[in-house]
């Protein structure tokens, strides 16, 4: 790194340095590209894949702060110090030290203080338009963000009438771009769509190519478990996986596609109808989202859209196009009587459930928040023509890390990185776009409060929430199914060694939220979605192997008290049936009142190798927490339910 790196360029007069835009998308799954196995059809991308390579072992964090802060950080988001990355120096700051014009356009999750009005606070970026947060309405704007533009904040009521969020972020970034072309400077653009993060707000005509019944046209009405198969055959016969490659058993979080009813009465139940018109506002998003992909394309080949491509740039440009994270699962709730197109009856907006999560991060498990490879693992799609001496549509399966993109970056650009800055995690992957043998260390950790995991080579420690580590050989078993612990007992040492020296070198090892003690028992994904006023529930949240005599208990944050509840129920019922096996509608004369905590003896025994799900009304029962009554929160049968499978064999509990 630090050696200048000379390009040819194809535009009289500009600078002989190539553009570089990085593309991000927003909880895109690994496979929910069809370059890359999908049924969304993503033509604009695939031509860039077809024209250049994709990455099939590119790693990202798993949770989309840390992911942006360490794109811009060159290190792992703990490393880096959090949001603001303290410990750091942005990479914008370096590419402008080079001569780049820069810009960031849409989510900007992980710099809170970026204010392009203060230069101390800019982050090495020219330009600024979007919003600082989580998430939005891609219609309005609206979410608990902050809007700007280069400095100038403002409120959603002030977008555009027709705004839609994936089309105006294009918009500016390829206005950003044309002024640097104008300026005959190379431009270093970063471009984060918030596509396809829930809500699942999506246009009519997008939507209409995946879900139209009254044109007999239905994508998603086959179910997540026969789509996850047919996306696998796709991906082998593209070559993005190994023939030989098994498909992870589905979790006790996903619901059996066929169980569900078709539609129903119940307003806290999943319905085949209405997850397949969700599932296909999630597919629109990213359709819309590859249209305006193609946009970029042809501003880039004509950016003064006269028809002449004398003035192209589009071979001097570096476009990558990622994912911050795998796929996602949500638990906001929607009408059903909602389209995601409008907002009339909107409730929470669309969102995705466990089993559309799945089919996103096909062939792999776990899901954003995790750290199994379904949460880290993001398609990559890297298109260069001018430089880059791979043969065009090559795969290649060598690891990468989000944070080789800085070095890489800086590299391209001629630039050296400060010697009196905490040290870069990344390394420059400019040698492999070249056709050059280059060693490279495969190592990657993850951190996040509800998942760790550490990659070495071939060999893979991982946990969620509090269950014990497991360890897997990636070579072997690239989809996680065989724990081999206890097979390789000093191989899970020492990655267990590894993982800990990080948490000391980094200054997390005593902090319990982002390295959680773990204990004795796996926890099924979604276990620490427990209501907040609950200590514990009784079947554990996701569990699976429960006994099918096993009695329901509730421990409670505090008293509670069924005072003024009148009306509001909790329940059970088994997937596949609409009927409710058992509820309890309790006043205050009941003989809880004023207790901690609730055991059911009346709880029904349970069927065998069955799933069932428990739901409640908001208010159910109120519970005094930190000086005050609390209404318990509702639990619906959405991603964030109360589900738990039992023992294949009656088995009672002892």
């Amino acid at each position: 790194m630090g050696v200048m790196v000379f390009y040819p360029s194809i535009c009289h007069g500009q600078s002989n340095k190539p553009n570089i835009l990085l593309v991000v998308a927003d909880d895109l799954g690994y496979s929910d590209l069809s370059c890359y196995g999908s049924e969304i059809q993503t033509p604009h991308i695939d031509q860039l894949a077809k024209d250049g390579v994709r990455f099939n072992k590119f790693y990202v964090s798993p949770m989309c702060v840390t992911s942006r802060a360490a794109l811009i950080a060159g290190m792992e988001y703990m490393a880096a110090g959090k949001n603001n990355i303290p410990n750091a120096v942005s990479i914008a700051s370096l590419m402008r030290d080079q001569g780049y014009a820069t810009h960031l356009v849409g989510k900007n999750h992980g710099l809170g203080n970026l204010d392009i009005a203060d230069p101390s606070n800019d982050f090495g970026f020219d330009h600024f338009y979007g919003f600082t947060g989580g998430q939005i309405n891609s219609f309005t704007g609206e979410g608990n963000v902050q809007w700007q533009e280069d400095g100038r904040m403002f409120e959603p009521a002030q977008l555009p009438a027709d705004f839609y969020a994936t089309d105006a972020f294009t918009d500016y970034s390829m206005a950003y771009m044309k002024e640097a072309i104008a300026e005959e400077q190379p431009f270093f653009g970063i471009l984060a769509y918030n596509a396809p993060h829930s809500p699942l707000d999506a246009p009519l005509e997008n939507v209409r190519k995946y879900y139209d019944p009254t044109n007999g046209i239905n994508v998603y009405e086959k179910g997540w478990e026969q789509l996850r198969i047919e996306r696998l055959e796709r991906m082998k016969q593209l070559g993005i996986v190994d023939e030989d490659i098994a498909l992870p058993e589905f979790g006790v979080e996903i619901p059996d596609w066929d169980a569900l009813p078709q539609t129903s009465k119940n307003s806290w139940d999943l319905q085949q109808d209405f997850e397949s018109l969700s599932r296909s506002a999630y597919a629109g998003m990213v359709d819309r989202m590859d249209e305006n992909v193609g946009r970029i394309i042809q501003f880039l080949k004509d950016p003064n859209n006269d028809g002449d491509v004398e003035d192209s740039q589009l071979e001097n440009t570096l476009i990558i196009f990622i994912s911050d994270n795998g796929g996602c699962y949500a638990g906001s709730y929607t009408h059903r009587e909602a389209l995601p197109w409008s907002q009339e009856k909107r409730g929470a907006g669309f969102t995705t459930n466990y089993g559309w999560a799945a089919l996103s991060n096909t062939p792999f498990g776990s899901y954003k928040h995790g750290s199994g490879e379904g949460a880290i693992r993001s398609p990559m799609v890297v298109h260069w023509p001018k430089a880059m001496s791979l043969k065009n549509a090559t795969i290649s399966n060598q690891m990468l890390r989000i944070w080789d993109l800085y070095p890489t970056f800086l590299e391209i650009a001629g630039g050296t990185y400060p010697a009196d800055q905490k040290s870069l995690m990344g390394q420059s992957f400019l040698p492999l776009l070249q056709g050059k043998s280059q060693e490279r260390e495969e190592f990657f950790v993850s951190t996040f409060y509800r998942s760790k995991g550490i990659v070495q080579g071939k060999w893979k420690l991982v946990s969620y929430y509090d269950s014990p580590f497991e360890l897997y050989n990636l070579e072997e078993d690239p989809t996680e199914i065989c724990d081999v612990r206890d097979k390789y007992p000093k191989k899970f040492q020492q990655l267990l060694k590894r993982w800990n020296q990080y948490t000391i070198k980094e200054g997390f090892e005593n902090d319990l939220r982002w390295n959680m003690p773990t204990g004795s028992t796996k926890r099924g994904f979604g276990y620490d979605r427990l209501n907040a006023l609950l200590n514990k529930a009784t079947p554990d949240y996701m569990s699976d192997q429960v006994p099918t005599d096993q009695k329901l208990t509730l421990n409670f944050k505090g008293k509670i008290t069924f005072a003024g509840t009148t009306g509001k129920s909790i329940r059970l019922q088994k997937y596949g049936s609409p009927d409710v096996i058992w509820s309890k509608d309790f006043d205050a004369s009941s003989l809880h009142e004023g207790k901690t905590s609730i055991t059911f003896t009346d709880f029904p025994t349970l069927e065998a190798d069955s799933h069932y799900y428990i739901t409640w009304d908001a208010g159910w029962v109120k519970v005094m927490h930190q000086g005050k009554w609390r209404n318990i929160s509702p639990v619906r049968e959405s991603a964030f339910a109360y589900r738990f499978k039992t023992m294949a064999i009656p088995q009672k509990n002892d």
